[in-house]
């Protein structure tokens, strides 16, 4: 079953574009098999940014960028974008209010539609020109796709890595709706922002590529390194310190740092990893509140939580943490549910999260403290979604207590 989420569901394909599902497959692993056999020359220089090596082996030396992209096809959360979360106070190099910039803005308003899209791209390196950025990338975007954007950038620079949030409007300037290929967000717009930066400040050096593998051991993430750790644990997760014979210091150390993480214990001179240490890392990956949501479980303990998909079929539970974008902690909207049966949900969404009520027949915004029944629905284009349902009036007195939490009353 396909997770809600579109995790393995195509995005809908612009008929320009349209191809079936092996075509798509084919052209991704095409753009991989580019990337890794074409140099790219740097701008303003002979030099090749790809195909050198560093320590015997073949090194892509561009400059890394996260992009993550997000839609959605509601007027006011589109109108939220734009007003509030893009301008919001503290986001600016100097704590102000962040500045747009992108197409005219009245343009822009006089021609919003319900839907909209959101691209984040976060450079590796905080030299990189955020604005120059956002700006050949949409022009990319559109050599790539066709279309002329209605679009408005802001750069943010609240968090450790300045980033920048594209927002762009459902339909084009020729009145055309927009429909993004999957193979080109899934690939291409990576692509797109690595040369990007690369041709802006040229690519990593050996100094650069060596100062990125001293961070992988504390990565939040599943790195390469993790595969080391993996190779080591094979199927029993544990692994003895005196058997690393390769990377044994950088190995350990990131076997501590998973000990931090609440993924690792260490007992008679042992690591044990949690059985799911690959799947929460890989989970943080793409969710990056997944390991906070992990620590802050109220009822459950920590290897019992999961990414909920349309697998899980219906659950119910108390809601104890929602995460939203506008906090600054959180990339995307999320809910956790605590169920009764000792097991934890983290159920990641595209919109804030509303609560239907069979009783009033009416919809509500879901809040801490609702207990709440979860099922999946297929929409008309084939994606599941879930939905909330309210279990109990929120003025009753209720007290939630899992199968396996004793709380030493009897």
């Amino acid at each position: 079953m396909r997770h809600f989420l579109f995790e393995d569901k195509p995005y809908r394909i612009n008929p320009r574009f349209k191809r079936n599902r092996n075509e798509q497959d084919s052209a991704v692993a095409l753009a991989r098999l580019l990337r890794r056999l074409t140099p790219r020359i740097r701008s303003g220089s002979s030099e090749s940014n790809e195909g050198k090596t560093f320590g015997g082996r073949h090194t892509d030396t561009r400059q890394k960028c996260v992009v993550k992209m997000q839609y959605s096809n509601n007027m006011n959360a589109h109108h939220v974008q734009l007003e509030k979360y893009l301008v919001r106070e503290g986001t600016d190099i100097d704590g102000s209010c962040a500045k747009l910039y992108g197409t005219d803005i009245n343009e822009y308003q006089a021609n919003m539609v319900n839907r909209n899209f959101r691209i984040f791209l976060s450079p590796q390196s905080d030299n990189v020109d955020l604005k120059d950025l956002s700006e050949c990338f949409i022009k990319t975007l559109e050599q790539h796709t066709g279309y002329s954007f209605y679009w408005q950038g802001a750069n943010h620079y609240n968090t450790a890595h300045p980033h920048a949030h594209i927002l762009i409007n459902g339909k084009d300037k020729n009145g055309k709706e927009i429909e993004i290929p999957r193979d080109i967000v899934k690939t291409f717009m990576r692509e797109y922002a690595r040369d990007i930066c690369t041709s802006q400040i040229g690519g990593r050096t050996s100094a650069d590529i060596e100062l990125e593998k001293s961070k992988e051991p504390e990565a939040l993430r599943y790195t390469k390194l993790d595969d080391s750790v993996k190779n080591l644990c094979e199927d029993s997760f544990l692994i003895n310190p005196k058997h690393i014979y390769t990377n044994k210091n950088r190995v350990i150390t990131r076997l501590e740092n998973l000990r931090k993480m609440n993924l690792c214990t260490f007992a008679n001179g042992v690591y044990n990893l949690d059985p799911k240490w690959e799947e929460s890392l890989r989970a943080n990956s793409r969710y990056n509140t997944f390991l906070a949501a992990r620590s802050q479980l109220q009822f459950t303990d920590q290897a019992n939580l999961k990414v909920y998909s349309g697998e899980d079929g219906t659950i119910s539970g108390k809601v104890t943490k929602i995460f939203k974008p506008e906090d600054d902690t959180s990339n995307n909207h999320a809910v956790i549910i605590e169920s009764r049966d000792g097991k934890a949900y983290f159920v990641p969404l595209l919109k804030p999260p509303m609560m239907y009520d069979s009783k009033t027949k009416t919809r509500m915004g879901l809040m801490e403290g609702d207990t709440i029944t979860v099922q999946t629905f297929e929409n008309q284009k084939g994606r599941l979604t879930p939905v909330f349902f309210n279990d109990m009036p929120r003025d009753s007195k209720y007290s939630f207590k899992p199968k396996n939490i004793d709380t030493g009353k009897k």
